[in-house]
């Protein structure tokens, strides 16, 4: 007689057969094949960090965004002034220069095994790390692995430039050293991952 899939094992199913059609940033990867490597845990979203250049019709307006350019490496200024330039012209909205730190959501089987999981993030530097949700039916847990690399600062405004060339190339600077400290925390915490096996 086969045995049945816990919910737990059929809802990891689910989300890997998703990540397969998906895909994820190949910088996190390696992390997202570890932890789903393990019996106790699943990944349902991924983000290795990235710089954009969005457009935003009001504060809030997430599904009516335009993303005028979006980088998971470091950028140069001149490809941040072509995204400006290729962003939608409007009267209203503002356009945004964002950074993003890597940003991890686990499914855990259970709370000692996300309490494990959430030590070894915020040992690796991802202190915004923290238990996003408890489904009471089956015990999983899901923690954000979050990190405090962020940085929104608003270009444009309607037909108002917030920015000048000198301005533009620290935030461009700043950006990629930000990136870089985020991204060197998924290889630490990578390597934190093995005390879970």
């Amino acid at each position: 007689m086969a045995s049945v899939a816990s919910p737990f094992d059929a809802e990891k199913k689910g989300a890997l057969e998703r990540l397969a059609r998906r895909g994820a940033d190949a910088e996190v990867m390696p992390v997202l094949d570890r932890l789903n490597g393990l019996a106790d845990f699943f990944t349902t979203s991924s983000c290795a960090g990235r710089i954009v250049v969005i457009y935003l019709p009001a504060v809030g307006a997430k599904r009516e965004a335009v993303f005028a350019g979006k980088w998971h490496r470091a950028v140069e200024v001149e490809e941040v002034l072509g995204a400006i330039a290729e962003a939608p012209a409007s009267t209203e909205g503002a356009l945004w220069f964002i950074v993003q730190a890597p940003i991890l959501h686990v499914a855990c089987r259970d709370t000692d095994k996300a309490v494990a999981l959430l030590r070894l993030a915020l040992d690796a530097g991802f202190k915004y790390s923290g238990l996003k949700g408890l489904e009471t039916a089956t015990g999983r847990v899901v923690v954000e692995v979050m990190s405090t690399e962020r940085m929104d600062v608003p270009l444009a405004a309607g037909s108002t430039t917030f920015y000048t060339d000198r301005y533009l190339a620290f935030l461009v600077s700043t950006a990629n050293l930000l990136l870089a400290r985020g991204k060197s925390k998924l290889g630490r915490f990578y390597e934190g991952v093995r005390m879970l096996e």
